[in-house]
Order: C-alpha cells, then sequence, then structure tokens
C-alpha cells in the first residue's frame, strides 16, 4: 500500500507525461483522491477542503471522466447508480464490500493466493490479467437487519 505522498506523486508524474495541463483544480483534486483509500463520490470531493467553492461540480465531474479515460482514476459503480472515484495508482489492492442497499463501502483485503488464482483462471482462457479490482456486492450489517424485518410482500389479499 502506498503513502498518499507516494499515491500523489506517481499521479502528478503520470498527468505531466501525458502533457495534461496541471492547473489548481486538477492538482487539488489528485491530492485530495491520494489521500482515500475508499472510493469517493463527486459530491464529497466537491466538498473537500481544496475543491470547495473554486469551481462547480460540473467541472469536478468532466475532471474526473478525463482522469477516469486517462487511467489515473477508477470508476466505482454502485447498485444506486451512484458514482465513486477512486486513485488508480499501480501496486494499490483495490478490493471492496458495497452494500446494495445503502451502497456503503469497504475495503476487502483478498489473501494473495485468491488473487493468483483469478490470474490462473484468466491465462487459462486467454486473459492476461494485468489488473484485478474486485467489488462484492451484498448488505451490510445494518441492511440486513432490515431486510429482516421487513414484510416480504403477499400475493394473497386480505
Amino acid at each position: 500500500m502506498k503513502t498518499p505522498e507516494e499515491r500523489l506523486r506517481w499521479a502528478l508524474e503520470f498527468c505531466r507525461k501525458a502533457q495534461m495541463r496541471a492547473t489548481p483544480v486538477r492538482e487539488a483534486i489528485l491530492f485530495f483522491l491520494a489521500t482515500q483509500r475508499l472510493p469517493v463520490s463527486l459530491e464529497t470531493v466537491s466538498c473537500s477542503e481544496k475543491i470547495n467553492g473554486r469551481c462547480n461540480a460540473t467541472t469536478i465531474y468532466r475532471t474526473l471522466m478525463m482522469f477516469k479515460e486517462a487511467g489515473i482514476v477508477r470508476l466505482v459503480g454502485t447498485p444506486q447508480k451512484v458514482s465513486y472515484f477512486l486513485l488508480n495508482a499501480p501496486g494499490d489492492k483495490n478490493h471492496f464490500l458495497i452494500c446494495r442497499r445503502c451502497g456503503c463501502t469497504t475495503e476487502l483485503l483478498l489473501p494473495e493466493s485468491v488473487c493468483n488464482s483469478i490470474s490462473q483462471i484468466a491465462a487459462a482462457q486467454g486473459f492476461s490479467a494485468a489488473e484485478q479490482d474486485h467489488e462484492v456486492y451484498g448488505y451490510c450489517q445494518p441492511c440486513q437487519t432490515i431486510r429482516q424485518n421487513e414484510t416480504a410482500p403477499s400475493k394473497l389479499s386480505v
């Protein structure tokens, strides 16, 4: 796992090599994402200390999508159709558990043996698994409790 400073250095160097113009807003977005271990929403990025009030959400979204297209940022979708963003630094393990009901996200630490097995399975099918990012969808503990207490709809009329 890289430090935020290493992650930021990688992102800025990537932008320099890709000849992307380094604006203060772009650098602020990368700085914020470099400090995050979990994916964050557009709203969270917009409200961060160095970005809040400097530009509108549309500019931030377009910048994040430009970073995504370049491979600097990873887009993580949720069942609620909310997009989350994460710096895509090489060597970082990016595996997450995502709740289908509330969208909460936690880091999933997979054993190296699991990642190796997936690489072997991919290779056996003719794929080179250069990157592995896993998103496992389920229900967090509070949402499991809510679901258990909900009454299932009945097809019978009372």
